[in-house]
């Protein structure tokens, strides 16, 4: 039987639909959430996406609750993703080389993270290019 990793990587729509509760998604986000305290993962996210979803909240909802999520962020058990150089440049490699316009600088190095640290699952809403074999998480029913 194959050993199911216990890491998944978190894009930006997961923290804004969870913090948002007029978001459509905000059960779905709430049970993801719920579902890895219980399970007990690993997750990871890197500062772009951090920074994008700060900036989606402060737009959207309001400065003081996008404040108080990067400081509960910083204070929680997330793993925090920095990009190198060697990061930054297989990322722009990546985009450079892959065939597809739905691939941007921002999910590419999203994948290189994830790929570099044997992450082979992403949560999201949104559509991610199958780049390094990068999957989208489900729940289990």
């Amino acid at each position: 039987m194959a050993v199911i990793s216990r890491k998944v990587y978190l894009a930006p729509d997961m923290f804004c639909a969870f913090l948002d509760r007029a978001h459509p998604q905000h059960e779905q986000a709430s049970a993801f959430f719920r579902f890895f305290a219980q399970e007990e993962y690993q997750l990871y996210t890197d500062i772009d996406t951090v920074l994008n979803a700060y900036y989606r909240m402060c737009a959207d909802i309001s400065p003081s609750l996008g404040k108080d999520f990067l400081r509960t962020l910083f204070l929680s058990n997330i793993n925090i993703l920095y990009p190198d150089e060697a990061t930054a440049k297989a990322a722009l490699k990546a985009l450079t080389t892959f065939n597809s316009s739905e691939l941007t600088y921002e999910k590419s190095l999203l994948c290189v993270h994830a790929y570099k640290r044997g992450i082979a699952q992403i949560c999201s809403f949104e559509y991610f290019p199958p780049l390094f074999g990068l999957t989208p998480f489900y729940l289990p029913i």
